[in-house]
């Protein structure tokens, strides 16, 4: 495995900050650089984004702290559980249909999100 994917640079500004957990996250962010740039699942998502976006979102997550990283992940998770338990008796059946065309885009702006309309009529 190649490292130096991502900058070294990155997670020090002067000597004082070349320290081992600097170091462990530099290498971390490069794996997990790798994995993104392996991922069959991932393809659309490094096809939308240059190496440079990819390297900056490895840097960034790889500098929270374990428990915020861990945070980040549960809240990811409980925000999609949500998020699929409300669509199932929605009947836009957006997954479903998820190459149909909408105008609730376009509705945003004059009625807000469906969910606040609902409540207030």
């Amino acid at each position: 495995m190649t490292l130096d994917n991502v900058k070294a640079k990155n997670f020090y500004q002067d000597d004082g900050d070349k320290t081992l957990l600097n170091w462990c996250l530099y290498e971390y962010a490069n794996i997990l650089y790798t994995k993104i740039k392996e991922s069959h699942d991932l393809a659309n998502y490094r096809k939308n984004r240059c190496g440079n976006e990819i390297e900056t979102f490895c840097v960034y997550f790889s500098k929270n702290t374990h428990r915020q990283t861990q945070r980040l992940l549960d809240a990811a998770l409980s925000a999609w559980n949500e998020h699929v338990s409300i669509c199932s008796n929605c009947p836009n059946q957006c997954l479903k249909r998820s190459y149909d065309l909408t105008d609730m885009f376009d509705n945003l702006e004059t009625v807000g999100w469906p969910q606040r309309h609902n409540q207030q009529e």
